[in-house]
């Protein structure tokens, strides 16, 4: 087994003992064994619609950015990405360009500003939806949501600036300055306000199906909770997960989600339930779709990048 797997294998086991050890072994098993199938399958495919919109952006921003690629290596590609939802801030994903390289001839500048602001937009996303239950926030967390929202934005705004071209001379990023300053005019035509609205409004109907999903599992397990206070726990948690940068936002993401499903009523085994649920539907369902991607685009030969490269210059 790959070594950098094995972090990641190690939290999830004890994340997951410690959730079900904590709503107590045979209380947390009675409930997860209350979910029926078709509840189990309707957020599976909650899941699935949240990846379906973010292919939908990802679409979209080649676009923009006038990156040709057949549809079948554009949806492989980016459903590869998903395997590395397992990484610290899914920072992974810049996968998705070297594949794209290898399967197009694409270079990596050119696409790295659209796995960039993937990120971004998400973020973005993550935290209106969190924000749709303000009051039911604790400040910390309103706190982290704020902050991040402001960061987010000021380093958009660095990334489009000249400033960002002079930082790329420093000795220290001279290595990257050439990846930098090809991706500067990718970040600006990606950040411009039609196309951010875009995909700031994209991303939104993508969480918001994640977090339907934690929804529609708690009322399946019986810990019923409105709506609109599941939507900014399942926000809020995501975000706090993120900022942790742990692979996956594991820990951070388990440990907010029980207590603010706690704090919503729910009883410590249904949160515990809940919570493991939730994240076999959202995050290993996920991985598990990008292995299969990566499987299957291994059977798309990959093009001599060099010799592509060449010819596209002249």
């Amino acid at each position: 087994m790959n070594k950098k797997w094995l972090l990641p294998i190690v939290l999830t086991i004890g994340v997951f003992v410690a959730l079900v050890g904590y709503g107590d072994f045979g209380d947390t098993i009675d409930e997860i064994s209350k979910l029926p199938a078709s509840y189990l399958f309707f957020a599976l495919g909650l899941a699935s619609a949240n990846y379906i919109f973010r292919f939908i952006r990802w679409a979209f921003y080649l676009r923009v950015l006038k990156i040709e690629a057949p549809a079948k290596v554009s949806a492989l590609v980016f459903l590869s990405g998903l395997a590395m939802s397992i990484t610290p801030g899914k920072a992974g994903e810049l996968i998705k360009c070297y594949l794209l390289q290898s399967r197009t001839g694409v270079p990596v500048a050119r696409s790295a500003p659209v796995v960039v602001m993937e990120r971004l937009t998400d973020v973005i996303s993550v935290i209106i939806l969190g924000l749709t239950g303000f009051a039911l926030l604790p400040i910390p967390i309103i706190v982290v949501l704020a902050v991040t929202l402001v960061v987010s934005v000021a380093g958009l705004k660095f990334v489009v600036s000249r400033r960002a071209t002079q930082l790329a001379s420093w000795p220290i990023l001279s290595r990257w300055s050439g990846l930098i300053r090809d991706s500067q005019q990718g970040f600006r035509e990606l950040a411009a306000p039609k196309v951010m609205v875009a995909g700031v409004v994209v991303g939104a109907a993508a969480w918001f199906a994640e977090g339907l999903a934690l929804w529609v599992i708690l009322k399946g397990i019986g810990s019923d909770v409105d709506l609109f206070r599941a939507l900014p726990i399942y926000a809020a948690a995501t975000l706090v997960g993120a900022v942790t940068a742990l692979p996956g936002g594991l820990v951070g993401t388990e440990g907010s989600m029980l207590a603010l499903l706690q704090q919503s009523g729910v009883a410590r085994a249904g949160a515990s339930a809940g919570t493991v649920l939730v994240r076999l539907v959202t995050l290993w369902f996920a991985v598990v779709v990008g292995l299969v991607a990566l499987l299957a685009l291994r059977r798309i030969p990959a093009i001599d990048t060099e010799i592509s490269q060449v010819s596209e210059a002249g």
